[in-house]
C-alpha cells in the first residue's frame, strides 16, 4: 500500500487522467483536445514509468498549469461569455452591455448573487436582445435553481425568435435540458425532435435523444440513435467527439437493461478492444456475465473496475451479489455495504438477515457511471446551453 506524498501524488495523477477522459467526452474544439490529449499523454508516462511519485510537485503541478491554461483559451474563445465579451469590447459597449460585462465579471469571480442580478436587468431592459437570455437561464439553473422561471426565460425567447437562431445557444437543446431537469421526459424528446426534422444528421441532438429516451426506458429506441451516430462517425477519416467506444459501452448497457445479456457483452467488449481499461465498459461487461450468471467473470470484470474508480456503485453491488451467489458472505456484505453508503437501494435489501446494517447512510437510487464532480453518479447532466452534450 502506497502512502504520504508518494500516494497523494499518484492519486492526482491518475485523477488528472480521469478528469482530461471525462472533458475529452464533452467538447469538440480540436485546439483544446490537442492541448489536453498532450497532458494527458506526459501524466501516463508518469503513471506507467512507476517514478518516485513523492519527487514530482512541480511536474504535476506543470501539468495541472497546462490544463488551467487550456481550459481558459477555450473559455475565451468558444464559450458564449468569452465571445460575447470580445464581441462587446470589440465595439461601443451601452448601458445593457455594461451589464452583461459586468455579469460576466462577477461570474467569472464566482460571485453568482451579483451575476445573477445584472443578466437579469440586462434581460429585462432590452427582451429583444435574445443572446443575453443565454446568461440569465444559466444563472436561473445553477445558481436560483428555479427551473420555472428558466422555463418562462426560454418560452419567451423561443416566442421572440420566430425560428431564428440565437447566435449564443441553441433555444431547444436548452429547453431540452430545463426540461429533463425537471424529469419531463417527453417535452425534452419532442425539443430534440424539433432540431432533428430540420437537421437530420445533428449528432449532438441525437446523442441527447437516445440519452433522453434511456430516461424514458424506451431502450430500443435509444439504441437506434447511438446506433445511426455510430454508422456516421463511422464513416468518418476524422476522430469524432462522441466516440466509437463510448458508444458501444452506451450500447451495452441499454441491453443489459432490456436483459439481452449476451448483446451486452458483445458491445462491451468492442468498447474494451478499443479501450481496455475503461472502468464503464469493465462494468457493462461485469453487469452481463452476472446476468448470464457467470459470477466469477462478472467478479473479474467488476474487480478490475473498481481498481480504476471506486466509486461505482453498480461494480460494488454486483460483485456482491456475485460473491453471494457464491457463497462468501464476508466479501459480499463488504461490498453490498460500499454499494449501499454510494446509493444503490437494493444493495441495503440484499444486506438484510446477512449483515449488520450500515449506519448513517443516505441510501437514494443511483445509477452506474459516475461523473468526476458529482459524487460518481452515472447521471451525468452536465449540459452547457451552448452546445455540450448531455452527460447521463
Amino acid at each position: 500500500m502506497y502512502s504520504g506524498k508518494y500516494a497523494w501524488n499518484l492519486s492526482r495523477i491518475v485523477h488528472g487522467m480521469k478528469w482530461i477522459e471525462d472533458s475529452r467526452l464533452t467538447s469538440t474544439d480540436s485546439v483544446y483536445l490537442s492541448e489536453i490529449d498532450n497532458v494527458y499523454r506526459e501524466l501516463k508516462t508518469y503513471r506507467d514509468s512507476r517514478m518516485n511519485y513523492a519527487m514530482m510537485d512541480k511536474q504535476i503541478n506543470r501539468q495541472n498549469q497546462k490544463i488551467d491554461m487550456a481550459w481558459k483559451d477555450k473559455y475565451q474563445r468558444t464559450t458564449p461569455y468569452g465571445i460575447v465579451r470580445k464581441e462587446i469590447l470589440s465595439g461601443k459597449p451601452d448601458a445593457t452591455d455594461s451589464l452583461i460585462l459586468n455579469g460576466i465579471a462577477f461570474n467569472d469571480e464566482n460571485i453568482q448573487d451579483k451575476a445573477y442580478a445584472c443578466f437579469k436587468k440586462a434581460v429585462e431592459k432590452e427582451p429583444s436582445r435574445l443572446k443575453n437570455y443565454f446568461f440569465v437561464i444559466m444563472n436561473e439553473m445553477e445558481y436560483t435553481r428555479d427551473t420555472a422561471r428558466a422555463l418562462e426565460y426560454i418560452n419567451k425567447a423561443i416566442t421572440l425568435s420566430n425560428g431564428n437562431k440565437i447566435s449564443t445557444f441553441n433555444p431547444y437543446e436548452t429547453r431540452a435540458w430545463i426540461n429533463v431537469s425537471r424529469k419531463q421526459y417527453n417535452l425534452a424528446c419532442d425539443d430534440m425532435n424539433k432540431i432533428l426534422e430540420k437537421e437530420p444528421d445533428n449528432q449532438r441532438a441525437l446523442y441527447n435523444r437516445a440519452h433522453i429516451k434511456k430516461e424514458m426506458t424506451d431502450y430500443a429506441g435509444s439504441n437506434a440513435d447511438f446506433h445511426q451516430i455510430l454508422k456516421y462517425i463511422q464513416s468518418k477519416p476524422i476522430s469524432q467527439a462522441i466516440d466509437s467506444a463510448m458508444l458501444f459501452n452506451d450500447i451495452g448497457w441499454n441491453y443489459y437493461l432490456m436483459k439481452e445479456y449476451k448483446r451486452c457483452l458483445d458491445y462491451a467488449g468492442q468498447s474494451l478492444l478499443l479501450t481496455p481499461d475503461n472502468p464503464y465498459a469493465l462494468d457493462t461487461r461485469g453487469s452481463g456475465y452476472y446476468g448470464l450468471g457467470e459470477y466469477e467473470k462478472c467478479i473479474d470484470d467488476m474487480t478490475k473496475s473498481i481498481g480504476s474508480d471506486t466509486e461505482l456503485a453498480n461494480s460494488w453491488y454486483l460483485r456482491g451479489l456475485s460473491y453471494l451467489k457464491l457463497n462468501s458472505p464476508d466479501k459480499a456484505c463488504a461490498d453490498l455495504t460500499k454499494a449501499a453508503r454510494l446509493g444503490i437501494a437494493k444493495a441495503a435489501e440484499a444486506m438484510k438477515g446477512l449483515c449488520h446494517s450500515a449506519t448513517g447512510t443516505d441510501v437514494e437510487k443511483q445509477r452506474q457511471f459516475p461523473s468526476k464532480k458529482s459524487s460518481n453518479n452515472k447521471s451525468r447532466i452536465s449540459f452547457d446551453a451552448n452546445g455540450f452534450y448531455f452527460r447521463f
